[in-house]
């Protein structure tokens, strides 16, 4: 590779992960092709990205950034995966994946400006889906105002009662 296209290779990657809410390195030391190609059709269904970079290219990539605190994992052979919106969603692809291959490890990951280790990055894989802590966050926020209508509606339900009992007698 020439300094130009070091240089495309450079800009592109840090325009990449610039957008990106989610990164992840990892080391697909001991995957076959087939087995790389397969990873990366599984993220690309998710909107993430594989891509293995030379660990100089990536340093130069991420300096000045916040991933700039990644150089220390940036070791030894580096897939870097990054992509848009849920961060637990290409952690659990990548988790699911390194559970079949366990030649296949995950180095760091950064998330919402913080970076993971590779034990920090696995857990985030066993961590439930954004839906699904939004919607357990709104179940825990009505249940409140559940027993609320519940105890507000004793008394009338009471009431209710009563008259009821009148009528039939009445009646």
């Amino acid at each position: 590779m020439n300094r130009v296209e070091k240089a495309a290779v450079i800009d592109e990657l840090k325009t990449a992960l610039a957008r990106s809410t989610v990164a992840m390195l990892a080391d697909p030391q001991g995957l076959t092709m087939s087995e790389l190609t397969e990873l990366r059709k599984l993220l690309r269904q998710q909107g993430v990205t594989l891509q293995v970079v030379k660990n100089t290219l990536a340093r130069l990539a991420t300096a000045g950034m916040e991933l700039q605190d990644l150089k220390p994992y940036l070791v030894g052979p580096t897939a870097i995966i990054y992509g848009k919106g849920d961060p637990t969603a290409p952690a659990k692809l990548l988790a699911t994946f390194g559970k079949t291959r366990p030649s296949f490890q995950i180095k760091a990951g950064f998330a919402e400006g913080t970076v993971l280790s590779g034990q920090d990055a696995t857990a985030l894989a066993d961590l439930p889906s954004r839906e699904v802590l939004a919607a357990r966050l709104a179940g825990i926020m009505q249940s409140p105002l559940r027993g609320l209508v519940a105890v507000l509606y004793g008394p009338l339900r009471s009431l209710l009662m009563v008259l009821e009992a009148v009528k039939q007698q009445k009646g």
